[in-house]
C-alpha cells in the first residue's frame, strides 16, 4: 500500500494537476500514508489505503447525499445494469420520462418540464443557455449573480462565479455578468432599475439559497428570497 501510496501521487503530480495535490488537505497534511481513498466505510464514512476511518463531512460536494453505497441505490443500480447500462438515444427512454413526470408533480406552480444534467456546472449552463434562449429575443442580455457566489468552473458558470482564485486566468469572462453583495436585497433592487434604466434589461438573476464555497448565513438566502 505505501508503494501504490507514492504511486497515486506521483501519476497526480505528472498526469492530472501538481496544484491539486497542494489543494487537497489530505495530501499536505497526511503525507504519503494519508492520501489515498481506497474504499467506502459505512453510509458516512472512507477508508484510506492504512485501514484508517474518516467520517465523510463532504459527501462528495453533495453527489453523496443519501450515503456511500446505499443498498437501496446499489440494489437499483444493479438491477439496470442487469438490463440496459445506458439508453441508446435512438428510442424513447421509458425511466427519463417516468422520472420527469415525477418531478413535475413535486415541483411548485407551472414547472413541468425537466432538462437532466451530470454536474451542478453543466446544470449551470444549461439554466444560462435556457434563459438567453428565452430573453435575448426580448432585449434581455444581462445576468445577475451575488458576491461569494460559486456556480462552476466552466466558462459560463466561472462567469456567475464570484471568487477570484478562479476567475481571474480565464479573464475575460463572458461579458453581460453583475454581481451584488449576497443577501442585500437593496442592492439587488437598485441593480436592476439601474439595468432598466441603461438598456441592460436582466435576463436572469442566479444565486444560491445557502452558499457552499462562500460559507455564508442561510439567513442571507431567506432575505432574497423573501424580497423577490
Amino acid at each position: 500500500m505505501k508503494d501504490l501510496n507514492r504511486e497515486v501521487i506521483e501519476y497526480f503530480k505528472e498526469h492530472i494537476n501538481p496544484g491539486f495535490l497542494e489543494y487537497r488537505k489530505s495530501v499536505t497534511a497526511g503525507g504519503d500514508y494519508g492520501a489515498v481513498e481506497w474504499q467506502a466505510g459505512s453510509l458516512n464514512t472512507l477508508v484510506d489505503t492504512q485501514g484508517q476511518e474518516f467520517l465523510d463531512c463532504l459527501g462528495g460536494f453533495g453527489i453523496f447525499n443519501v450515503g456511500h453505497r446505499n443498498p437501496v441505490v446499489v440494489s437499483a443500480v444493479q438491477h439496470q445494469l442487469a438490463k440496459q447500462p445506458l439508453h441508446s438515444q435512438e428510442l424513447l427512454d421509458p425511466l427519463r420520462a417516468m422520472l420527469a413526470k415525477t418531478l413535475a408533480a413535486l415541483a411548485p406552480g407551472k414547472l413541468k418540464y425537466s432538462f437532466f444534467c451530470n454536474s451542478g456546472t453543466e446544470s449551470v449552463e444549461a439554466a444560462l443557455k435556457l434563459a438567453k434562449a428565452y430573453q435575448s429575443p426580448r432585449g434581455k442580455f444581462t445576468f445577475v449573480a451575488t458576491s461569494g457566489a460559486f456556480h462552476g468552473k466552466s466558462l459560463g458558470a466561472l462567469s456567475a462565479t464570484a471568487k477570484s482564485t478562479f476567475r481571474k486566468p480565464f479573464m475575460p469572462l463572458l461579458p453581460g455578468f453583475r454581481h451584488v453583495p449576497f443577501g442585500d436585497i437593496e442592492a439587488m433592487r437598485t441593480l436592476l432599475s439601474e439595468c432598466h434604466k441603461t438598456g441592460d434589461d436582466v435576463a436572469a438573476v442566479i444565486l444560491e439559497p445557502i452558499q457552499g464555497e462562500g460559507g455564508r448565513d442561510p439567513a442571507a438566502g431567506r432575505l432574497f428570497a423573501g424580497g423577490a
